[in-house]
């Protein structure tokens, strides 16, 4: 036996023998909460998923407002038939990633987490969402309204980093597949509530001022609601408070899950302690930065297959193909909402790994097929304002394209959207979990910002080729995937232990086991849970 799993058993032996457990310690895990308690997780991480609904809904309604006439002559100080250009364009869609970068950036963000907690950085994430809309519906320039998708950026980034960690952390083994999945969920609802407001309000005169409004209210709704959601019990074992971890668990599992988890999360911390507070040199070294690679990677080809090049410029794209902009954006943001039920059903059921990996394979092709078409049939012209666009030659080619982008989007929505964020949370050791989050979810923003960039000047330089450049990422993607472990059902402790026999992981097969081997073994034998 190592070392750690000598430790470790120590330490499992003496909170059991505290709690009156004689249940053996390398038995199976148990498979999840009973159904009382599982509907009261699946309600918390529901309504944490407004969290990511606040981003969906930036992705959504923005595309529509930037063609929108009213939004040209308030703001951008142009005629209503004149276009923005397509650098400002992209600026405004892409000073929100910017912003988010900020405070994903793991320095920031892992303060928050760590000091704050998970329940007060969704809180305050909520708040500065609601401010940052203020600024943005008030804006009577184009610097202004930069202001505002900065701060609304800042807080979107402290909220991807923390939601899905604290979906994972409340979540039994057994369910925590889909219930971080209900993170994606919560953009794609997002995504497809902003196309509906967009579309009643959007070509009204100020109607996407009341649109900025309209979109606070699930901010101002977690901000009522978070004072009742209950703590991370990971977080609350990290901070010490100990007693009030294990009530926590006992209204989310059964009495005799809630004493086993509580065991395992203080083993962790335990050996966590015992090795002293991380060094941030600690996440570039050894089996921590090859996971942080591995999440990096994750987040990266989530976002650089192209899925958001059709959600903030679909408008453009179904217009260039000869269709109506903002009802064909709608049924794509209905798909992108409908199929990502799929991955809520299937993610604990036929693994993480299987989705992921046919996700990637459908969207390759969508990208292969909607490149072909655009050589085949979408030339440039000059329209009537003396303006270049893009123009399909050919009814059949067009509806083959925007089937095709149906297609991609079906993919993206059950497998690499929300799939991605499970695994970036389940792969972290506990004692690094908040700052590795961080870089991954910094890394999916850094993307964020480059697609939405370039896609408008790729639009316009290249065309449709721009869709094999998605294409060669989607396909990185198939490798990727089929290279990963399945995590299904595994507990948040074991996970690591998946990747010692993977290629280019084997090296640090027993890194894990290093600070345990150094530590002194005398503390652990002290009672932890103390009469529980």
């Amino acid at each position: 036996r190592s070392c750690l799993g000598r430790a470790a058993d120590r330490l499992r032996w003496s909170c059991r023998g505290s709690s009156g457990s004689a249940e053996a310690t390398d038995g199976p895990p148990s498979r999840g909460a009973g159904g009382g308690q599982q509907w009261r997780v699946a309600l918390i991480a529901l309504f944490s998923a407004l969290g990511s609904m606040l981003f969906g809904l930036d992705i959504g309604y923005i595309g529509p407002i930037i063609e929108s006439e009213s939004f040209r002559v308030d703001v951008a100080h142009i005629a209503a038939d004149e276009k923005i250009s397509s650098a400002v364009e992209g600026l405004i869609v892409s000073l929100f990633s910017l912003g988010a970068i900020c405070t994903s950036f793991p320095v920031v963000s892992s303060f928050f987490l760590d000091a704050w907690g998970r329940k007060a950085s969704i809180g305050l994430g909520s708040v500065v969402f609601i401010v940052a809309n203020c600024i943005q519906g008030t804006a009577c320039s184009i610097s202004r309204l930069l202001v505002g998708r900065f701060v609304a950026g800042m807080s979107v980034g402290l909220l991807s980093s923390v939601i899905v960690l604290y979906q994972s952390e409340v979540a039994p083994a057994s369910m925590r597949g889909a219930l971080s999945t209900l993170y994606q969920l919560g953009i794609t609802f997002g995504i497809l509530i902003a196309a509906y407001i967009d579309q009643l309000l959007v070509d009204r005169p100020d109607g996407w001022r009341y649109v900025m409004g309209i979109i606070c209210i699930p901010a101002a709704l977690l901000i009522v609601g978070m004072p009742f959601m209950p703590q991370s019990p990971r977080w609350l074992v990290q901070v010490g408070r100990d007693q009030e971890a294990l009530e926590v668990l006992r209204t989310i599992r059964s009495e005799e899950e809630a004493t086993q988890e509580f065991a395992d999360i203080q083993i962790e911390h335990k050996l966590t302690v015992v090795a002293g507070v991380p060094r941030w040199s600690e996440l570039f070294q050894g089996r921590v930065a090859q996971l942080i690679v591995l999440g990096v990677a994750l987040q990266l080809l989530q976002q650089l297959v192209g899925m958001n090049a059709f959600m903030y410029f679909g408008p453009k794209i179904f217009e260039s193909i000869g269709f109506s902009k903002n009802v064909f954006t709608t049924i794509n943001n209905f798909i992108n909402f409908i199929s990502t039920f799929p991955a809520i059903i299937l993610a604990d059921r036929v693994g993480r790994r299987s989705l992921m990996l046919w996700s990637a394979i459908g969207m390759t092709a969508s990208c292969a097929v909607m490149g072909v078409m655009g050589l085949l049939f979408v030339q440039e012209v000059v329209n009537a304002q003396g303006e270049t666009a893009l123009q399909v030659t050919s009814p059949t080619g067009g509806w083959v394209i925007a089937v095709s982008i149906f297609f991609f989007v079906f993919n993206f929505a059950y497998g690499f959207g929300p799939i991605v964020w499970v695994y970036c949370a389940e792969i972290f050791p506990f004692r690094y979990s908040a700052r590795a989050v961080g870089i991954c979810t910094m890394a999916n923003w850094v993307g964020n910002f480059m697609i939405a960039q370039f896609t408008p000047m790729l639009l316009e330089g290249i065309q449709f080729n721009t869709f094999f450049v998605f294409g060669f990422f989607a396909l990185l993607g198939v490798f990727l995937s089929a290279w990963l472990p399945e995590t299904k059902e595994v507990p948040l402790e074991n996970v690591q232990k998946l990747f010692d026999g993977r290629a280019w992981f084997c090296r640090t097969a027993k890194s894990a086991e290093a600070y345990a081997a150094e530590a002194s073994l005398g503390p652990m034998r002290r009672p932890i849970v103390g009469g529980h």
